[in-house]
């Protein structure tokens, strides 16, 4: 299933997860750099993944949820 194939429930999911992982992000006043090291991910990986992209691999939204 390609990226403009993605069903509006799982989009919908991907980008309340991303703004979940953001919020819990700020609330714990990480920086976005920080997060992305311990998450093994590149600052521009997590910051797609905090807008709930759909071309980012599960993977990194699962590194980004440690």
């Amino acid at each position: 299933m390609g990226i403009r194939n993605t069903p509006l429930p799982a989009r919908q999911a991907m980008k309340k997860l991303g703004q979940d992982l953001s919020d819990a992000r700020k609330r714990r006043s990480i920086p976005m750099r920080l997060a992305a090291e311990r998450a093994s991910i590149s600052r521009s990986t997590l910051s797609k993944v905090e807008k709930g992209d759909e071309g980012v691999s599960l993977g990194a939204y699962a590194r980004s949820m440690i």
